[in-house]
C-alpha cells in the first residue's frame, strides 16, 4: 500500500499501487539501484522483487559481483601481506601495483554495471554471469 495525496489535500491509502511481490520500481531504476552498493542493494532488491525479471537479474548479478569483489579483496590482501613479508620493498611495491589495477578494474566494471542497469539491458558480466543465472533460477530439489 502506498500513501498518496488526493486532490482535496488529504492523504489516503492507494491499494492498487501495491503488491507483496513487487517493489513497484521502474525496471531501469531497479537495475541501477541493484549496483549502488553491491552486494547489499542486490540482496535487498532480490528479496523484495519477485516479478520483474530485469530487476531480479541485475540484483543477482550485483550479489555475485559484490561477493566476488570481497573474495578477491581477501585473497589479494593475504597475497600482498605474504609478498611484503618475503620481499619487503619490492613485494610492497608489487602488491600496491596489483591493488591499483584491481581497484581501477573493479571501478570500471562497476560503472559499466550502473550504466547497463539503467539502460534496462540484461548485460552479462564476463565470468560472473553464469553464477547470477544460478541465483535467479536455482535448480529444483530432487524428490
Amino acid at each position: 500500500m502506498w500513501l498518496t495525496r488526493n486532490p482535496a489535500g488529504r492523504y489516503a491509502l492507494n491499494e492498487q499501487a501495491s503488491s507483496s511481490d513487487t517493489t513497484g520500481l521502474d525496471p531501469k531504476l531497479g537495475g541501477l539501484l541493484s549496483y549502488i552498493v553491491p552486494p547489499i542493494t542486490g540482496i535487498v532488491l532480490f528479496l523484495m522483487e519477485k516479478e520483474d525479471d530485469v530487476i531480479r537479474w541485475h540484483a543477482a548479478q550485483s550479489i555475485v559481483f559484490g561477493v566476488a569483489w570481497v573474495a578477491l579483496w581477501v585473497v589479494f590482501t593475504v597475497f600482498s601481506t605474504i609478498l611484503s613479508t618475503i620481499i619487503p620493498i619490492i613485494g610492497t611495491l608489487i602488491g600496491f601495483l596489483i591493488w591499483i589495477f584491481l581497484i581501477i578494474g573493479a571501478l570500471i566494471l562497476w560503472v559499466i554495471c550502473l550504466i547497463k542497469g539503467y539502460s534496462g539491458q540484461k548485460w552479462r558480466m564476463p565470468l560472473l554471469a553464469q553464477y547470477a543465472d544460478r541465483v535467479v533460477a536455482p535448480k529444483p530439489a530432487a524428490s
